[in-house]
């Protein structure tokens, strides 16, 4: 039993199962969405949230305990529809 053993941990990649939106119009307030940017100081990825407002280029979306932001579209995935 002198051998080392190295475990190894496969992740996937869970983003690039979802397709984000490219603009407003395919997303609708109440709606669940799943936030896939990486954006320091923003929300975690992956979290999941509410839509409750829609402007132009972005959504408010209210993440539960990780807060309400406003979001870019292309950040923002669709989460009963999978890529």
């Amino acid at each position: 039993m002198n051998q080392s053993l190295q475990l190894t941990l496969s992740l996937t990649n869970e983003a690039g199962r979802y397709s984000t939106f490219q603009n407003g119009l395919n997303i609708d307030s109440g709606q669940e969405v799943l936030y896939l940017g990486n954006v320091s100081g923003g929300p975690i990825t992956g979290s999941r949230g509410i839509v409750k407002k829609l402007y132009a280029n972005k959504a408010v979306v209210d993440m539960g305990q990780v807060g309400t932001w406003n979001v870019p579209y292309y950040f923002l995935a669709d989460t009963t529809k999978v890529a």
